[in-house]
């Protein structure tokens, strides 16, 4: 007659400590990369503000712009030079970094990074409230171009980078 007491042999309990450490191994593993990806969704998310930051303050200062050249210059306070002025040097297209497409019509068909940026954030780098940092932080530069996609309109790129080498583009067009 067997043995009427049950139990698990030392075989069974050493693939059951096995299959657990695998377990084990792989939620480590998982839990790594869930940390990993909330780090750059975090600093997507400050990069993405950095962008839109710096984009609303461009169309402010259009739309100040625009209202100051609406009055006769011999009136100008100089506050209205001043906001002259901050738009001469904040929405000037100084570089030609559209390329034009072979299809005959003439037109810059796509946008290319690869030339100098009209701007560079003087306070690079800058942390997510926009205030220069000593280390890590991000550049953030932006491309103004006249007349695209239709006359009197201005299509602002802004580029934000960060240390890991992502970045993230946001555009906007504006009317002038």
């Amino acid at each position: 007659m067997g043995s009427p007491q049950g139990g698990f042999s030392l075989l069974e309990v050493l693939v059951a400590v096995v299959l657990l450490a695998v377990a084990f191994l792989a939620l480590a593993k998982m839990q790594t990369n869930a940390a990993h990806s909330n780090v750059f969704g975090n600093q997507l998310t400050e990069a993405t503000i950095l962008a839109q930051d710096k984009i609303e303050a461009l169309r402010q200062l259009n739309e100040q712009y625009l209202g100051v050249t609406g009055k006769p210059q011999v009136t100008w306070t100089a506050g209205d030079q001043d906001i002259v002025n901050a738009y001469n040097g904040q929405l000037a297209d100084t570089q030609d970094n559209w390329k034009i497409d072979t299809d005959s019509d003439g037109k810059p068909d796509s946008f290319d990074w690869t030339g100098a940026p009209d701007h560079v954030d003087p306070n690079n780098p800058i942390d997510v409230r926009g205030v220069k940092v000593t280390t890590g932080g991000y550049t953030r530069v932006w491309n103004v171009v006249d007349n695209v996609p239709v006359a009197k309109a201005k299509t602002i790129h802004v580029r934000v980078t960060w240390a890991s080498g992502r970045q993230l583009t946001l555009t906007s067009v504006i009317s002038q």
